[in-house]
């Protein structure tokens, strides 16, 4: 019952979403809140990296970011507009030098410039206002620092010794009761080994998921894991529990997955220190690269895994067996090679008693197969000559061959959602080969298709940091930033077009 319990409530909040808060839709028409929405749709559309949304009060307003070290141009756009009075705004870049300082009713600023790596703070002072909105948004690479409940949150530090080299968010909910832990992988969705970096980017991820940690009553634990450079354009995405991730010797680096246990182990103690006693088979959720990660987390530790929500997995889910249509499935396709890579094979039948979901938009086109940090050429190939040559073609031979291997999953495909495009700096998609022909490895799913859900969008709509069009889905999955890619502006000034 515990596990029927834990199970059924993650699968239905991940796959249906938090409901609406009573009355939420008796309130009046804000035309304020109007347009700001549709000038959010619009810098989304452009293709912003983040954009974020304020409610003017009587309280300041303080939102931080950074821009990585390495940082071309990037475009800055803000509107704001009072009911009554003037509101003043000030963005200070990382020398305490102001970029932007401006005060007024009604204005709106639009600018390309480059900007210094480091921290920038953006300011509104609305005392002398009566009400009002504000938009920011920034287009090019960046991390926004999100606000944590301190009274919920703890960072755990690294701890060598205990088998984790990096260090770690832990949230506790206000009443947690569900027995279990909740961990959802990081994912910056760039390369940097920079830990505050890498910590700014994970407090988005920790308030993404703290509505989840309440509603399952779960503690969630959040590693602060690298996307280490390791020469020239690559890296090694430890993010996505790569080939490569599990083959690395650097001590740093070395079995992630392992060191996520000895995370899950220390934050068990950590608990149970406060009270709070919670079982070692864990909830996993993630999306896009850390949805790779969790889906191949699960399959090489089933018995530390209680249930799986898996969304958009880098084009193609762990096969949980060894071939298909007689052709060797190597890792991270199938599990032909764990044993040579882990030292021990995968326990199919530990495997059978962890609950599955997997969700996928039928308009996403986000494929990692075709890149060499997460697939080789030789796996790309494959999965494409076997499976189809998109992730919603694979989708029904995905669930195929988890039905033939007698998993409990549950694959959902998304009419009309689609995952947001990422920025990449690497070679052209190649061209899609002519479907397979009949006959090959595609299985057809056992009963009818799970009811459609609006919630299952990758839920990134700009309010973090974040990649390029395709309007945002609705809310439900974790954000993520561009990989890599590098954009190039013309000059502008920062000026108000209209003030009154």
């Amino acid at each position: 019952m515990v596990r029927g319990a834990a199970c059924a409530a993650l699968i239905l909040f991940v796959s249906c979403g938090a409901a609406a808060a009573p009355g939420a839709d008796a309130q009046a028409p804000d035309p304020l809140a109007a347009e700001a929405k549709k000038r959010n749709a619009a810098l989304v559309a452009d293709g912003f990296n983040m954009t974020q949304g304020f409610s003017l009060g009587q309280k300041p307003v303080r939102f931080e970011f950074l821009l990585p070290k390495a940082s071309d141009r990037h475009r800055l756009s803000f509107w704001m507009e009072t009911r009554e009075g003037e509101a003043s705004v000030t963005l200070v870049g990382p020398d305490g030098a102001p970029v932007l300082a401006w005060a007024g009713r009604r204005g709106e600023s639009d600018v390309t410039r480059v900007l210094a790596a480091g921290k920038y703070v953006l300011e509104i002072d609305p005392s002398k206002a009566s009400g009002g909105r504000a938009l920011f948004g920034v287009k090019g690479f960046l991390v926004h620092r999100c606000e944590m409940n301190a009274a919920l949150t703890s960072e755990q530090p690294a701890a060598p010794a205990r088998g984790f080299h990096w260090p770690y968010f832990l949230y506790v909910p206000k009443a947690p009761r569900s027995g279990h832990l909740l961990v959802v992988p990081n994912n910056t969705g760039y390369t940097t080994d920079d830990v505050e970096m890498i910590r700014a980017a994970s407090t988005c991820e920790v308030r993404r998921q703290a509505a989840l940690a309440d509603a399952l009553g779960a503690p969630l634990l959040v590693p602060l894991f690298p996307r280490p450079p390791i020469g020239g354009d690559e890296n090694l995405y430890l993010h996505a529990l790569t080939r490569a991730a599990l083959q690395t010797e650097a001590p740093a680096f070395r079995r992630v997955d392992l060191q996520l246990l000895a995370m899950a182990d220390d934050a068990r103690a950590v608990l149970a220190a406060r009270g709070i006693t919670v079982d070692a088979r864990l909830l996993l959720r993630g999306f896009s690269a850390s949805g790779s990660f969790v889906n191949r987390f699960a399959v090489l530790h089933p018995s530390r895994v209680l249930a799986v929500a898996c969304g958009s997995p880098g084009g193609w889910p762990i096969a949980p067996v060894e071939k298909a249509d007689g052709k060797t499935l190597p890792y991270p396709v199938g599990v032909a090679d764990v044993r040579a890579l882990v030292g021990r094979p995968v326990d199919e039948s530990a495997l059978k008693a962890v609950a599955w979901l997997f969700l996928l938009g039928d308009k996403d086109a986000n494929d990692a197969v075709i890149y060499r940090d997460s697939f080789s050429k030789a796996d790309e190939d494959l999965v494409f000559r076997l499976f189809g040559p998109t992730p919603v073609s694979r989708w029904k031979g995905a669930e195929g061959l988890y039905q033939k291997a007698g998993l409990d999953a549950r694959f959902v495909l998304y009419p009309g959602v689609g995952q947001r495009g990422r920025t990449r700096t690497r070679a052209p998609r190649r061209p899609p080969p002519p479907p397979p022909p009949p006959g090959g490895a595609r299985l057809t799913a056992r009963g009818p298709p799970p009811p459609a859900s609006p919630a299952a969008g990758h839920g990134r709509g700009r309010r973090e940091v974040l990649p390029p069009p395709t309007p945002p889905p609705p809310a439900g999955g974790p954000p993520e930033i561009p990989r890599g890619g590098r954009r190039a502006f013309t000059h502008g000034t920062l000026t108000p077009t209209s003030v009154a």
